[in-house]
């Protein structure tokens, strides 16, 4: 059970805790027809290719040209696709009030994300990144969530007491692995209850 002490930190997820990601609406902002719908969910967003983005395996260009060559999908298609995800990664007002709110409480806070090389750099320039203390991002080092690799990352490179950390994610796997390595986990689904919730832990 996380406790209250002085000297807490808290590690935070970006997609849907910090910033909006929603695969239906970065869909239905292309405006394309059902079929080229279908193939980019499956082909590109559901595919090990989006994975692998995360796990900073390939490129944008790389995976640009795997989707044409294995679907009727163009290129430009699937550059659009790219981009409107990337455009779609917008801060969540809520979620930004509360990092405010912890940063002038003196909380130390981290980013722990899954989220590929290019779309960090097209987000990293956003004023909420301020507040950090660090960010470990998988693109950039190759490894990702739930594996234990890149928790021990964040942990060893801030040196982080995992006893006195609180994890906060929308993914029950990054939760227990993150338990598993004795860091307290926080199951985030975006109500007014869980910022509730999470108020009280830290203040």
């Amino acid at each position: 059970m996380f406790r209250s002490n002085q000297n807490k930190v808290v590690i935070f997820d970006l997609g849907n805790v910090v910033l909006h990601w929603d695969v239906d609406r970065v869909l239905d902002s292309l405006c394309l027809g059902s079929e080229e719908t279908k193939l980019l969910r499956k082909e590109l967003f559901l595919h090990q290719a989006w994975l692998d983005l995360d796990h900073g395996k390939t490129s944008e260009p790389m995976v640009v040209a795997e989707v044409c060559n294995r679907s009727s999908l163009t290129s430009g298609t699937v550059e659009a696709a790219l981009s409107a995800a990337r455009h779609s990664l917008l801060p969540i007002a809520e979620s930004v009030a509360l990092l405010q709110e912890v940063s002038d409480n003196g909380i130390e806070m981290y980013c722990l994300s899954n989220m590929s090389r290019e779309n960090y750099d097209h987000i990293k320039s956003l004023e909420l990144f301020r507040m950090f203390s660090g960010v470990v991002i998988s693109g950039v080092e190759g490894c990702m969530k739930p594996d234990e690799e890149i928790f021990q990352l964040i942990i060893n490179r801030f040196n982080l007491d995992p006893a006195d950390t609180l994890f906060i994610d929308d993914s029950l796997p990054n939760i227990r692995t993150a338990q598993r390595l004795g860091i307290n986990g926080f199951h985030f689904k975006g109500s007014q209850s869980c910022y509730a919730e999470i108020r009280k832990l830290l203040f």
